[in-house]
């Protein structure tokens, strides 16, 4: 049960930034890095959420169609704009995760 309310609290902060009108910041160098980081930690929250792994790649298809959205979205909002390249680095983020959670690289205890 923990780790499925941090799954959708993260869900919740993921468009709480995502759609939130952006000023002038010094991190558009590392914006991808971010979208990519951001969606590989989605990816393992939503792996340690799951109590059966049998359709995790359902769950990493979702996480994908959410940030999909939320690019969507973002030309609805004030200094968001939609982009493909951060629809790229979110779904390597998510693919990246993926990766690592079934290949075992991450062991931690399940709740």
């Amino acid at each position: 049960m923990f780790h499925t309310i941090v799954f959708f609290c993260y869900a919740g902060l993921v468009a709480i930034l995502s759609l939130r009108p952006l000023g002038d910041s010094g991190s558009q160098h590392f914006d991808k890095l971010m979208h990519l980081l951001v969606y590989y930690i989605f990816a393992v929250f939503g792996y340690r959420m799951l109590s059966s792994k049998r359709h995790y790649w359902l769950l990493c298809l979702g996480i994908i169609a959410y940030g999909g959205v939320l690019e969507l979205a973002q030309s609805q909002f004030p200094g968001r704009v939609m982009s493909g390249y951060d629809m790229v680095a979110n779904t390597l983020g998510v693919v990246i995760g993926a990766l690592v959670v079934k290949r075992g690289y991450l062991r931690a205890s399940q709740d």
